[in-house]
């Protein structure tokens, strides 16, 4: 099977599906005039284009076919886009279900909860971050995007129900959770760049890094999961139905925070890496929101300190 590599982009004002293939973007609207590929569901609807109809609807119809098409030779030069152009959205629908797993922890049922997607950001997005919060912390995990619907599934039908994998960073703000356990979580976060569809791999078997400014922070290496993704979108079928595009988080396998070894700061470039995905980047920004709740129940001296933008003297 063709390693297919899905990015759902907006370029120059358009919503693209482009594949990534040899480093660069292509669009598959002209990849399918370029091969003029007979089978093509543009044929047939005028939706096909779309990222949801396509991918989520259409069940990825003439994808693979596509990425086969392109081999492992460099694709035809009127179909690449320019990726500076690129504004990177999340590889899935809008508001989609998600569920925080921790393949990491040694439990004998997983554990899991719901997160809140909206959060949720695309490649290069800015990352806004409280100014009031002294510690935020950034988690890597792996997601995986569901293609079908599922209701107390079995873990066959939850296996070919994952569309691929993408990458996922979640920021939460322990403060707030010291305060009321969950309401520093899922404040924040990313998806992507890209959707991966290779059911052939094992995310288990990837390696995590995060660097800030180019400085590696973090590096993880990969460690036995107590739990299979078939095995943990088995487990939320049972708590709820599930949808197309509804994300099966893997839990953090990677950690950093500004835990007074290094501050983060407005104007820090963040990178997590997963080896297999790809890199997810963003700046962040300053949010000048402040908690009102917050400030009546800490100290001076837990207070966040207000630090200039990077490179700011």
């Amino acid at each position: 099977m063709a390693s297919l590599r899905l990015a759902n982009v907006v370029y120059a004002g358009e919503p693209l599906i482009a594949i990534e293939h040899l480093g660069e973007l292509f669009s598959v609207r002209k990849l399918e005039e370029c091969f003029a590929l007979e089978w093509s569901p543009t044929h047939f609807t005028d939706r096909a284009n779309e990222y949801r109809q396509r991918v989520f609807s259409l069940g990825m119809a003439g994808l693979i076919e596509l990425a086969e098409s392109l081999g492992d030779i460099p694709g035809p030069r009127q179909a690449v886009l320019d990726q500076t152009l690129c504004l990177y959205r999340p590889p899935t629908v809008d508001s989609p279900a998600l569920a925080e797993f921790s393949v990491l922890a040694e439990d004998e049922v997983p554990r899991f909860r719901w997160g809140n997607s909206r959060c949720l950001r695309g490649h290069e997005a800015p990352l806004p971050i409280s100014d009031d919060e002294p510690s935020p912390q950034l988690s890597v995990q792996v997601g995986a995007i569901l293609i079908d619907e599922l209701d107390h599934a079995t873990e066959e039908q939850s296996d070919r129900a994952i569309g691929g994998f993408t990458l996922l960073s979640l920021w939460s703000y322990p403060s707030r959770n010291r305060v009321s356990p969950g309401w520093g979580s899922f404040r924040l976060g990313q998806l992507g760049p890209v959707l991966v569809a290779n059911q052939a791999q094992d995310p288990s078997r990837w390696t995590v890094s995060i660097r800030v400014n180019g400085q590696t922070v973090v590096q993880a290496p990969s460690k036995p999961w107590r739990t299979s993704f078939p095995q943990m979108v088995a487990l939320a079928s049972e708590a709820a139905a599930l949808a197309p595009g509804d994300i099966i988080a893997s839990g953090p396998l990677a950690r950093t925070s500004s835990d007074g070894r290094r501050s983060l700061r407005a104007g820090d470039r963040i990178e997590a890496e997963v080896a297999g995905l790809g890199v997810l980047s963003g700046v962040i920004v300053p949010s000048h929101h402040k908690s009102r709740f917050l400030s009546r129940t800490m100290n001076d001296g837990d207070k966040a300190k207000t630090l200039p933008p990077r490179g700011a003297s």
